[in-house]
C-alpha cells in the first residue's frame, strides 16, 4: 500500500510546487503524501475567501483516501479571518474527513509552543498589508514578532527567491531582534528548508517554516516517533 507507515492528507493553498518536493525530502520511507489543491489566487481578501470556499470539496475528496492526517496549508486563508476562525474550521474539517487536521498557522504556534519560543524572527515574502494581519493575530494568541523581513517577491515568485536571500533575511532579522528566541518562516513556496540548518547554527536560534511545523503537528498526533536529522531542532524533536 501507498504511505504504509502513513498517509498524509493535504490540502495546498495553490499550485503544488515546493510543497511535495520538501515533503518528501523529509519524511521517512512508507509516508506518502495525497494531495489536493484550493487554488488561492494571490495574497488579497477575495483571493482567500474564494479558495476557503474550496476547502470543503477538497477535504471530502481526501477523506475518501485513507489519510491518517490532513493538512490546510496556506496560512493566510485563515490568519486572515482572525482568531477564532481556526477553531470552527478545523472542526469543520475533521468532521469532514473524520481524522486529525490541522492548519498552517496553528501547526506553527504548536511548534512555537513545543520550543517555548514567543518572541519571533520573520523572514516571508508576503507584502506589508499581509505582515500587519499576521502580526496581530500572533500578538493575539500571545506571540509578538519581535522583527520581521520580507523578501516583498510577488505570489508567484515567492519560490524563485535564493537560499542566500532567506539567510541574510534571516540574519538581518535576528540582527533586529536580539531576544529574538525562534526564527519564522512561513510560507508554502519558500525555498527554505536547504538553509534551516545553518540558520539554527550560526545564529543559534531555532526555526520554524511552514513544512517542518506541519509535519512535526501530524507525526506527533499520528505517533510516528521517528528523529529527523538535517532540517532542524523541531524536527529532532519528534
Amino acid at each position: 500500500m501507498f504511505g504504509y507507515r502513513a498517509r498524509i492528507g493535504y490540502i495546498s493553498p495553490s499550485v503544488i510546487e515546493l510543497n511535495a518536493y520538501d515533503f518528501y525530502r523529509i519524511v521517512p520511507d512508507g509516508v506518502g503524501l495525497i494531495a489536493v489543491a484550493c487554488m488561492v489566487e494571490g495574497w488579497k481578501e477575495d483571493a482567500y475567501r474564494q479558495a476557503l470556499s474550496q476547502v470543503e470539496t477538497c477535504a471530502k475528496e481526501l477523506g475518501r483516501r485513507a489519510c491518517d492526517f490532513i493538512i490546510h496549508g496556506g496560512a493566510p486563508l485563515v490568519l486572515s479571518q482572525g482568531k477564532g476562525f481556526e477553531t470552527k474550521f478545523l472542526a469543520r474539517l475533521q468532521e469532514i474527513t473524520r481524522v486529525p487536521c490541522t492548519t498552517s498557522i496553528v501547526a506553527a504556534m504548536d511548534a512555537f509552543r513545543a520550543l517555548q519560543a514567543t518572541r519571533l524572527a520573520v523572514v516571508d515574502p508576503y507584502p506589508p498589508d499581509l505582515n500587519a494581519k499576521m502580526t496581530d493575530y500572533l500578538k493575539a494568541w500571545g506571540f509578538e514578532v519581535a522583527s520581521l523581513e520580507s523578501l516583498g517577491t510577488s505570489f508567484t515568485d515567492s519560490s524563485g527567491a535564493s537560499v542566500g536571500d532567506i539567510y541574510r533575511a534571516a540574519k538581518r532579522a535576528v540582527g533586529m531582534a536580539p531576544n529574538a528566541e525562534a526564527v519564522f518562516i512561513p510560507c508554502a513556496n519558500f525555498p527554505v528548508v536547504d538553509v534551516v540548518e545553518a540558520i539554527e547554527t550560526d545564529f543559534g536560534l531555532p526555526v520554524v517554516t511552514n513544512i517542518t511545523s506541519q509535519l512535526y503537528v501530524a507525526f506527533k498526533a499520528i505517533s510516528l516517533k521517528e528523529k529527523i536529522d538535517g532540517y532542524g531542532r523541531l524536527m529532532r524533536m519528534l
